[in-house]
Formats: structure tokens, sequence, C-alpha cells
């Protein structure tokens, strides 16, 4: 039997077409005035990214590595072996919320998101981690450290607990 599935009056129906993973564009952030002027998203907005596939349950043998992403990036993530999840990061997209006169940027929201899917990306659960920064890029408005998309699924008939960690680049060095 080649690509299909058994309906329940026992007639085989072809197997839905794949679907491809929803990788977005990279847009630059940018914000017109009432007037038209053009503000792009300040320099600091273009910091670093890392994400992460981490097997928590039961512990892998291999340990892993934070990717470093740049904000345009967007691929698919390397999962742990025989996991029925694909997952993906996108570029950053940016949101910019004007002054209360509207003539310019008060603050800048960079939204980042990673998406898993199991079945092919027919449905999807995604988790989107927001870094917010000044209008002039000077300050980065705190928030949470990190966002997380947990994973549950069985392999081998065991069960198998994955997260997938997404942070900001906070300037710092971190250990890859």
């Amino acid at each position: 039997m080649l690509g299909g599935a058994l309906s329940a009056s026992g007639c085989h129906k072809p197997a839905p077409p794949p679907v491809k993973p929803p990788l977005e564009t990279f847009v630059p952030g940018e914000w017109r005035t009432p007037k038209g002027v053009v503000m792009n998203a300040p320099p600091a907005s273009n910091r670093a990214w890392r994400v992460l596939a981490l097997q928590e349950s039961p512990r892998p043998k291999k340990n892993p590595h934070w990717k470093t992403i740049a904000i345009q990036d967007s691929g698919i993530l390397e999962m742990p072996v025989g996991s029925h999840f694909q997952c993906l990061y996108n570029p950053v997209k940016f949101r910019s919320w004007p002054n209360e006169h509207v003539s310019s940027v008060a603050k800048w929201e960079l939204m980042r998101s990673v998406r898993c899917s199991n079945d092919g990306w027919a449905t999807y659960s995604q988790a989107i981690h927001v870094v917010t920064i000044s209008g002039d890029g000077a300050t980065v408005i705190p928030a949470i450290d990190q966002t997380e998309l947990s994973l549950n699924e069985t392999i081998d008939g065991k069960p198998v607990q994955s997260s997938i960690v997404l942070r900001a680049d906070d300037g710092t060095t971190h250990p890859n």
C-alpha cells in the first residue's frame, strides 16, 4: 500500500499533500509618521538571538548547544533522534509604538517565534519571545529572559520531554 489511508468504509484515500514548514521572510522594522517621515528601528534591535532544542527527559547522551541566529534568519531545528516533531524559528518581527504626539517611536517590540508540529504542519504549537527597546535604542526594557515551548511525546515506547528555548542575546557572552 503506497501513500494512502484506510477510510472507515474500507476504501483507500490518497494521503494529504505535504505542507511546507511555515518559514517567514524578514521585513526590516520601520514606522511612518502621519506626515510620511520614515523611522527605522534603531541599531540596538540588530542583536543576536539564541535557540536551543533541549531533551530534558530522559537525559540525552549528547549535550545540546545554543544556536546563535541573526534577526533575519529562519530555519529548521535539529530535533532529538526519533522525535515526531519538526520545529522551526522565524525572523524577528517589529512592532512600533508611537509617542503621544505621533511624531516618533516611543518603543519598539521585537518579536520572534518558534513553532513545532508533529503532523506535517497541518497544526502547530508556537511560543513568541518579545524584547522591548526604547525608541532611540538606548534602553532595553526588562522582560523575561527566555521563552520555552514544551514538547511531550513517546519515542520507542518511552515518554520523552523536550523544550525549545528562545532568547535574545543581552550583549554578554554566553557559552555555546
